[in-house]
């Protein structure tokens, strides 16, 4: 009967184990890539731009950013890449589409419109 008890209790100990494994933690450490798209409207000399191009580079977690601007049309669009790791609780940071939008009304822009993609979830 002993031997029952310890295998059953051995058992239970070997699973709550595996249960209880470091899955969550290595959720956390895995990278996302995103492309995040924000369309501008506004006439802008190269100089801004460039101000415009340094100010998004600077955010946390961005690795990329292009500006394709039209000057004929008064209009461009924002390219950003960003990498961040999995949200796995509450306090977890991530990059937020309001900085992008909050930089282009800071530098004399109109946000008209924002979509990102997921490029990379392991």
């Amino acid at each position: 009967m002993r031997f029952v008890y310890f295998l059953i209790t051995s058992l239970f100990l070997f699973l709550s184990q595996y249960a209880f494994s470091q899955e969550p933690k290595l959720k956390s450490d895995r990278q996302i890539t995103r492309m995040h798209y924000y369309s501008f409207q506004g006439q802008a000399s190269p100089e801004q731009l460039e101000f415009l191009q340094q100010d998004l580079k600077n955010m946390e977690f961005v690795s990329e950013v292009k500006i394709e601007y039209k000057a004929e049309k008064g209009a461009g669009q924002v390219r950003l890449l960003t990498t961040e790791n999995a949200v796995a609780g509450e306090g977890d940071k991530q990059f937020s589409a309001v900085n992008i939008k909050r930089s282009l009304v800071n530098k004399g822009f109109t946000p008209v419109e924002y979509h990102n993609e997921t490029i990379t979830n392991p």
